[in-house]
């Protein structure tokens, strides 16, 4: 079984954290090992999907929305078999961001168990970065142009 817990503070409120982590479908874009996810059915806040990972393994998913409050992700099939749950808490303007996983391997990924582990641990970190700097992103400073050299002088 693997275990790994990363937390990170965001600098924005629940709201916009939550827009950014319900958008699943850019997951391969937070989450480094994965390349590609495909929906394959959908009932309300329940996707069903297949994730292919950056090995070529193909897994799949039941991944349960629960609006301002999280994703609970449950891997039914495929090398990795477990949980993952991505939770929100709001703290004063902040927002705590937790990723918890759960796995057991199966097949010939078992022998590499340990180095799996720390893959998954930085893959999660990292994640959880990249998150971040999406949502904190600085926008760029918006110029106006001058009309007359009047404008100018302070």
């Amino acid at each position: 079984m693997i275990q790994v817990i990363s937390k990170i503070m965001i600098n924005a409120s629940i709201k916009k954290v939550w827009s950014v982590i319900s958008a699943i479908e850019r997951d391969p874009y937070f989450w480094k090992g994965m390349v590609r996810v495909r929906n394959t059915s959908r009932n309300g806040n329940v996707f069903t999907r297949e994730v292919t990972l950056s090995n070529s393994d193909k897994c799949y998913q039941k991944v349960v929305l629960f609006p301002m409050e999280g994703i609970h992700i449950k891997w039914t099939r495929g090398i990795l078999v477990g949980i993952k749950d991505i939770l929100i808490t709001s703290i004063g303007n902040q927002t705590l961001l937790e990723v918890e996983m759960n796995y057991t391997l199966k097949g010939i990924a078992q022998l590499r168990s340990r180095s799996i582990s720390e893959e998954l641990r930085n893959e999660s970190e990292l994640a959880l970065q990249l998150i971040k700097e999406d949502i904190e992103k600085i926008q760029p400073f918006q110029f106006q142009e001058r009309k007359q050299w009047a404008d100018l002088v302070p």
